[in-house]
């Protein structure tokens, strides 16, 4: 999906307004906090996680990766 929207004056800040299917679409509320990835001249917006879901996310990516390593230091 492909969309353009324009860049406004909200307070003394510069926003963007996101159209409902947009937000349909990529699993996004009002209130939901996200970050915003910025690469060249590229924005991505991204849902954040919850800090608990990303402690948990980096807990079992790195109990994957290290799970060798981790036994042999448990001996």
């Amino acid at each position: 999906m492909t969309i353009t929207v324009k860049l406004t004056k909200q307070g003394n800040s510069t926003g963007v307004r996101l159209p409902k299917e947009v937000l349909e679409r990529a699993g996004l509320s009002r209130g939901d906090e996200v970050t915003l990835e910025v690469t060249g001249g590229r924005v991505t917006l991204v849902k954040s996680e919850a800090p608990y879901s990303a402690a948990m996310s980096a807990y079992e990516e790195c109990r994957t990766r290290y799970s060798k390593t981790l036994e042999d230091l448990a001996k």
